[in-house]
């Protein structure tokens, strides 16, 4: 199972899952093994039946990170693909949250006289894919908030300057959160002050990127920005606006900004399951105060500001009843900074 899950990892697969497959004989030995490398690809069941050398020896079992699809998509089921492959044993690390599938597979497997086992190191199955498992249970994205700050809470200066709050190795770190997101969302804000790429950099780049999303109001955004230089840059808006990027319309929020929820809708729709919020301050804030924020990964610079400049989210804070409790799940330091990470117990209540 160790060595599916690992086979699996090599892959961005949304909307699809991670899935990696590992066929062994009665003695143990590897016979073949695959996974699933993207939309409309065979899944990792099938690519390791199609590497197998020769006839399936009796008593094979088939070890896969996740329970086989008992439904036609743009690829056939698994769970018939080994029933015909008379596998005498499948063992699954974790069941499929998707309604098309939970339990299904499994059943469809066991109605034909295979025997399964499954839960076998589910925990880690569903940590190295937690986006995939998030949308098929809650319908939709899973968002995380990244935030840098100095030690007394400011993002930036009055002036606006803020490179750089965190250190070089903070940043590296920060790279690592982008290379596990589907889309990079900032601001029109941040895309002016910072013409940020929005890229993985450096010993984190994969070759493959993330998504460089912006969020924009009513104001123009600038005629010439790195991101134009990519072909994937989506503008999110609430009219259509000028830009050398795709443009999605999006419904407005209260205040005539667009609404955090159908951003999320519209990104969710185009594949992209995990989301990473870089910024600023008013885009934070509103997905805060929607309830969408799922985990965050505060960077605290080795830094006072000593003074009021920015914070991670604008607005007010009125009362300290207002105030959201969060589990801190680790806490390391990151060169000379802190790097904690948090999950959200109880969102902001929509009332």
């Amino acid at each position: 199972m160790e060595r599916a899950l690992a086979l699996a990892l090599d892959h961005r697969t949304h909307p699809n899952p991670r899935v990696g497959a590992v066929i062994i004989d009665r003695d143990g030995r590897v016979l073949a093994e695959g996974a699933h490398t993207g939309p409309g690809n065979h899944h990792a069941e099938i690519e390791a039946l199609a590497r197998l050398e020769g006839d399936l020896p009796p008593g094979s079992t088939m070890v896969v990170t996740l329970e086989p699809c008992n439904h036609h998509g743009r690829t056939p089921p698994c769970a018939e693909a080994l029933i015909a492959a008379r596998l005498d044993r499948v063992v699954v690390g974790a069941l499929d949250p998707d309604p098309r599938v939970a339990g299904a597979g499994i059943a469809r497997l066991e109605a034909h006289g295979i025997e399964v086992e499954s839960g076998v190191l589910a925990d880690a199955v569903e940590g190295a894919d937690p986006a995939y498992f998030y949308h098929r249970r809650k319908g939709r994205p899973l968002v995380t908030l990244k935030t840098a700050s100095t030690l007394d809470g400011q993002t930036a200066a009055r002036d606006g300057t803020s490179q750089w709050i965190t250190s070089p190795e903070a940043r590296v770190d920060a790279h690592r959160l982008r290379a596990g997101a589907d889309c990079v969302v900032i601001g029109a804000g941040t895309l002016r002050a910072d013409d940020p790429q929005l890229t993985v950099r450096g010993d984190n780049d994969t070759g493959d990127q993330p998504v460089g999303v912006v969020v924009a109001g009513d104001r123009p955004l600038p005629s010439e920005a790195r991101l134009w230089l990519r072909p994937d840059t989506l503008v999110l808006s609430t009219r259509r606006v000028v830009v050398p990027a795709e443009n999605v319309v999006v419904s407005a929020d209260s205040v005539g900004r667009p609404d955090p929820a159908a951003v999320l809708f519209a990104l969710g729709e185009r594949g992209y399951l995990a989301v990473l919020v870089e910024g600023g301050a008013r885009l934070a804030a509103s997905f805060w105060a929607a309830g969408l924020v799922d985990v965050g990964v505060s960077y605290l610079g080795a830094k006072l500001a000593g003074g009021a400049g920015t914070t991670v989210f604008d607005g007010p804070w009125n009362t300290l009843g207002d105030a959201v409790s969060v589990a801190v799940t680790d806490v390391k330091q990151v060169g000379p900074d802190v790097r904690i990470t948090w999950t959200v117990e109880n969102p902001p209540s929509q009332e």
